[in-house]
């Protein structure tokens, strides 16, 4: 279980990260940080939907 555990986490980093493409700083520009917000947003939409499935299959091998 831990090697899931850290399996999953290590996908979900991937997943958040593969969606940062600049640092927001406070000199950064208004359609900038727009951008930069709503490519992370979906980062996080793809890793939370990761993590449901990681619990939709652990569910089901429980429920076996």
């Amino acid at each position: 279980m831990e090697v899931l555990d850290e399996t999953l986490y290590a996908r979900v980093d991937d997943l958040i990260r593969s969606h940062q493409r600049q640092q927001l700083l406070s000199t950064t520009g208004s359609q900038l940080s727009i951008a930069e917000l709503t490519a992370r947003s979906a980062g996080h939409d793809e890793a939370l939907r990761a993590i449901a499935l990681e619990v939709q299959k652990l569910s089901a091998s429980l429920k076996s």
